[in-house]
């Protein structure tokens, strides 16, 4: 069966791209993909390979095997931290465009003032 034609299948290294790849994992990825610029071709498909394995959990991506297929604790280890990132409330909040962030409110000082005075006890 032929692949099919995406972009991800049509860019050079898909896992140095944050576009190219799910939410949740753009955070991690985007780091890789500022210092991506300053590597030469080698230096970026093992990066890539990288990414694919520890990143995204893909063994089956093209390009350089890092880790051992055959050790199952290699393969927990990366499927548990995925699954881990997956689990995570504030990830999935953030890539749904659901998370907010206190410094994002529009609140004024007298409603901040308002609420320090205030007793829970």
């Amino acid at each position: 069966m032929p692949e099919k034609k995406n972009n991800r299948n049509r860019t050079r290294y898909p896992g140095l791209d944050p576009s190219l790849n799910l939410k949740t994992r753009q955070e991690e990825i985007e780091d890789l993909y500022d210092y991506a610029d300053k590597l030469n071709d080698e230096e970026k498909a093992w990066l890539n390979a990288f990414s694919n394995e520890e990143i995204c959990a893909n063994f089956n991506h093209k390009g350089p095997k890092l880790n051992d297929q055959s050790n199952p604790s290699v393969r927990s280890r990366i499927y548990n931290r995925n699954n881990e990132r997956n689990r995570c409330i504030m990830t999935r909040e953030k890539a749904q465009g659901c998370l907010n962030y206190l410094e994002d409110l529009d609140l004024d000082n007298s409603e901040l003032a308002e609420e320090e005075e205030l007793d829970f006890d």
